[in-house]
């Protein structure tokens, strides 16, 4: 046998060619758990085209495809399938029976047909966004950009909830580890939407101004594509068992993990299209109560709109003012206390100490604290806003513990109190488990008790 052997220096060269060899392997497949993981966990990828329930010509009357599964149509009302009208037949009421709402067909001209035994209810969420809508006159969600507008679109949108759903949940398709592959969509697992119209300003103020007991309208946070800001709308409505019409305002959130600083522009480029919806609102809707319930940097554009308000010295008649998880610094809050007091009957406002998404914000901005976040002194407190401190009922931590107030039963309970009430409770009447600080005869502020 003859045995070759390699030069030292040759040999050493092979050495390292290996270790280089190992090392990059191993920082691909870390990268690409990573990648997968997190991709994963912000289920922000918009709704599949591609997944669509079979269909068939519908007849031109809207709601028909309501009645036939015994819920209550829009617009703004829904049932939970498991009551199926055994408490309330469905009958149009004064509005709904002498005004034709928009077709129950598609922008294709076939209808969408929802398997019932797939789902628990139907809500219809009216919207307006400043984000582009590329096209003609038809709307296809791949049309919805994260590109900056600066005019309104208005439409409507129907989201099913899947038979699986969890309170505080928005079940969403999910992604392999690996991020290479897509669970399908499916009616009985996953929010979907259903119909999606577009409606002109003249078409939208109509539809709006049927008579309804009240109307939320949802402005989501960062990291929100436009369709999560419609099944969140849904999903907190459906939870609090609100009754009232539902609508959304959304802004052009890029809909990413790491494009925070993106959103952060488009939300201060969002208050014009907000303070044109709710001049809209006060104008055409005649509802009894505006609800508006503003969510992480979302709240940075209602501010702003409320701003707009105050210097154009409009009133904007909302009954109750909502803020979960505000990203907004501290000093601007104080600064704009009078404004938002003077904008709402009531505000109501949800902190947490264990909210690590503000200890993020609030780090990269070189923040003393934020307008949502409890520091160890306790929350930002202004008088005249009721401040609930929910740390004790975080949300799980890849939620960041950013959406407690629409994942925590407990807070949703209190939300739905608070819009589904004729009249403002304060928060220890409507929720006896919350505890005064530091007492009942001295209150600050409220708190889930540990």
């Amino acid at each position: 046998m003859v045995v070759l052997a390699l030069p030292t220096h040759a040999s050493n060269r092979l050495d390292r060619l290996r270790h280089a060899f190992q090392h990059v392997w191993t920082r691909t497949v870390i990268a690409t758990l990573f990648c997968g993981l997190a991709t994963g966990c912000a289920h922000q990828e918009p709704v599949s085209q591609a997944a669509k329930p079979q269909v068939h010509k519908a007849p031109q009357k809207h709601g028909s495809a309501f009645k036939r599964f015994g819920y209550r149509y829009g617009p703004g009302y829904y049932h939970h399938v498991r009551y199926y009208h055994g408490y309330r037949p469905w009958r149009p009421t004064a509005g709904e029976a002498s005004q034709e709402a928009p077709s129950d067909k598609s922008t294709t001209g076939a209808e969408v047909v929802v398997n019932k035994s797939a789902i628990k209810g139907l809500v219809p969420v009216y919207f307006a966004t400043n984000r582009v809508v590329m096209g003609g006159p038809g709307l296809e969600l791949s049309q919805i950009s994260y590109a900056r507008s600066a005019t309104n679109t208005f439409g409507y949108v129907t989201v099913s909830i899947p038979v699986v759903h969890r309170m505080g949940e928005v079940e969403t398709p999910k992604m392999s580890w690996f991020g290479l592959r897509k669970e399908a969509e499916d009616d009985r697992k996953h929010f979907r939407i259903q119909k999606l119209y577009r409606l002109s300003r003249e078409e939208f103020a109509s539809a709006i101004a049927n008579p309804a007991d009240s109307m939320m309208l949802f402005v989501h946070g960062y990291n929100v594509g436009f369709s999560d800001a419609a099944f969140k709308a849904a999903q907190i409505a459906f939870d609090a068992n609100y009754k009232g019409r539902v609508m959304m305002y959304s802004w052009p959130s890029k809909g990413g993990l790491f494009d925070y600083d993106y959103d952060r522009e488009s939300a201060l480029y969002a208050p014009d299209g907000l303070f044109d919806l709710l001049q809209l609102i006060k104008k055409e809707a005649r509802v009894s109560r505006i609800i508006v319930i503003a969510h992480s940097l979302g709240s940075e554009v209602v501010l702003g709109a409320l701003q707009q308000a105050a210097l154009s010295q409009t009133t904007l008649g909302i009954t109750e003012l909502i803020f979960a998880a505000p990203d907004v610094d501290r000093d601007l809050y104080l600064e704009r206390a009078n404004q938002i007091k003077s904008a709402a009957g009531a505000v109501t406002l949800y902190a947490s100490s264990a909210d690590l998404a503000l200890l993020a914000s609030m780090k990269k901005a070189q923040s003393t604290s934020r307008m949502g976040f409890v520091t160890q002194s306790g929350p930002t407190l202004v008088p005249g806003i009721e401040t609930i401190d929910v740390s004790a009922v975080g949300s799980d931590m890849f939620a960041l513990n950013h959406s407690t107030f629409s994942t925590s039963r407990a807070v949703l309970d209190d939300i739905g109190r608070i819009i589904s009430s004729t009249a403002h409770l304060k928060p220890p009447q409507r929720t006896p488990t919350l505890r005064s600080i530091p007492d009942e005869l001295n209150t600050t502020y409220w708190m889930y008790p540990y």
